[in-house]
C-alpha cells in the first residue's frame, strides 16, 4: 500500500506559508509523506522564462524550509511544474489523501484571476481539499462538521472524526435552518453519527440544530473552532462550493475548511 500523501500547493505570499505550515503538521500527525507543489510560466524564447523557474525554486527552498522548522520530522518532497496551478494540483490530488492551499488574496499562482486558485481547486478536486486560513494551528475549539439530509452527509461526519482524533478535539455536528424552523433532522441525524461514535470512541462528539443564514452561522462557529468541515455540493447547503454560501465561507472563515470526499 503506498505511503499517505499530502500536497500543498506554494506561491510565496504569506498564506501559502500558512498552508505549508498546516500541511506539515497534518502529515507528521498522519505519518504520510509531504509534497509542495509550484507552478511557473516558461514563455517561448522569452529572457524570464529562466528567471522564472529560478523563482519557484525560491519559493520551493523556503517553503521545505519553513515545513522543517514547523515539523522537523515531516518526510518532504518539492518540485517546480510549468503550467497553470490549478490543473497542476488537481492532477496531483488524484494521488493524495489530502490537497492544501491557502487562503484568497491579492496575488497568486499563474495564470489565473485573483484569489480563484483556492475556490477553483476546492470546486474540482477530487480529494478531500483543506484551505487554510483564519486561526490555523490553533489547538482549542471544536472540529465543526457542517450536516444535512444528503448523502454526502456520512462523508463530512467521517472526516470530522477523523480530524477530531488526530487533533484531540470534539466534533459539534451542526445542521442550520431557517429563521425559527423546526429541527427538520432531528433523532435520526443524531443516530447517524453513531457508527463515528463507535468507531472513534475516545472523541466527544454532540449535535447542534440553529436557525438563522447558513453562511453566517457556519463563519460565527468557525471562530471558535479548529476546523470546519462541509461537503463539495450537499442540497441543503444549495452547491455549496458553487454559489455565494460557499464563496463566503472560504473567504471569511475563521479557522481552516476542509470540504471533504
Amino acid at each position: 500500500m503506498d505511503k499517505t500523501r499530502i500536497v500543498v500547493g506554494v506561491d510565496g505570499s504569506p498564506q501559502a506559508t500558512a498552508a505549508v505550515g498546516w500541511a506539515a503538521t497534518e502529515a507528521v500527525r498522519r505519518h504520510a509523506e509531504l509534497r509542495v507543489l509550484t507552478a511557473f510560466y516558461r514563455r517561448r524564447s522569452s529572457p524570464d522564462s529562466h528567471s522564472a523557474e529560478e523563482r519557484a525554486g525560491d519559493i520551493l527552498r523556503r517553503a521545505v524550509a519553513h515545513a522543517r522548522e514547523v515539523a522537523p520530522e515531516v518526510e518532504v518532497k518539492c518540485q517546480a511544474l510549468p503550467g497553470y496551478a490549478v490543473p497542476i494540483l488537481i492532477h496531483a490530488a488524484e494521488e493524495a489523501a489530502l490537497l492544501v492551499v491557502g487562503g484568497r488574496h491579492e496575488g497568486g499562482l499563474p495564470g489565473l484571476p485573483i484569489g480563484s486558485v483556492s475556490s477553483q481547486v476546492a470546486t474540482q478536486a477530487r480529494s478531500s481539499v483543506v484551505v487554510v486560513r483564519g486561526r490555523h494551528g490553533a489547538d482549542a475549539g471544536p472540529v465543526v462538521a457542517g450536516l444535512d439530509d444528503s448523502p454526502a452527509a456520512a462523508t463530512v461526519a467521517g472526516h470530522a472524526f477523523e480530524e477530531a482524533a488526530l487533533h484531540n478535539a470534539e466534533v459539534e455536528a451542526l445542521t442550520v435552518g431557517g429563521v425559527k424552523a423546526p429541527d427538520p433532522l432531528g433523532a435520526d441525524l443524531d443516530a447517524q453519527l453513531d457508527p463515528w461514535r463507535e468507531k472513534y470512541p475516545d472523541v466527544r462528539a454532540h449535535r447542534a440544530y440553529v436557525s438563522g443564514r447558513t453562511d453566517k452561522v457556519l463563519i460565527q462557529r468557525s471562530r471558535s473552532a479548529c476546523l470546519m468541515v462541509v461537503g463539495p455540493r450537499t442540497h441543503g447547503y444549495q452547491g455549496l462550493m458553487l454559489g455565494a454560501i460557499g464563496s463566503r465561507l472560504l473567504q471569511r472563515s475563521g479557522c481552516p475548511v476542509l470540504i471533504a470526499r
